[in-house]
């Protein structure tokens, strides 16, 4: 069995666009600027809109925009294939490609705060400008999650970190 992964250096520079852009931003403006930059497509279901990542033909290609209040508060997506039956191979597969984004990470932002909790890993950075960016390593997933100035600030009013 072989899966797909983006890059270190091509996951580090999605989370990289998003932490360059002018924020606040609504979900619709983070959906079209993905559009425009990445090629990614807006698909629409039942009046909602929801952010495909198409291009990397991963097994899901749904990226999670949410917001609150009109801002949008984080975008998450995976950085590679999902796994559907865990082997040996699939767990080496995963793991070694969330050692490798996290040491791409490293180079770019510095000591990531690693966290694990119920069999998921997470390297996290705070970034200059309020925002934060995360890896996860999760048995069947790796994702990536940007946090946005304004998601970051209602976690902290929210006592979440």
């Amino acid at each position: 069995m072989s899966w797909k992964a983006m890059t270190p250096a091509e996951a580090c520079d999605l989370m990289e666009f998003w932490e360059s852009e002018p924020w606040p931003l609504t979900r619709d403006q983070a959906q079209q600027r993905a559009v425009e930059w990445f090629g990614w497509t807006v698909e629409v279901e039942k009046g909602v809109s929801y952010l495909m990542n198409t291009v990397s033909g991963f097994t899901v290609a749904d990226v999670s925009t949410i917001g609150s209040r009109g801002d949008l508060s984080y975008i998450r997506l995976d950085v590679a294939d999902t796994i559907r039956e865990v082997s040996v191979e699939s767990r080496r597969f995963l793991g070694d490609a969330f050692a490798l984004m996290v040491r791409e990470a490293e180079t770019r932002w510095g000591t990531p705060s690693m966290r694990d909790f119920a069999g998921t890993s997470s390297a996290t950075w705070d970034t200059a400008s309020g925002a934060r960016i995360s890896f996860n390593h999760a048995l069947k997933s790796l994702s990536a999650r940007f946090e946005t100035p304004q998601g970051v600030e209602l976690d902290r009013r929210a006592g979440r970190r």
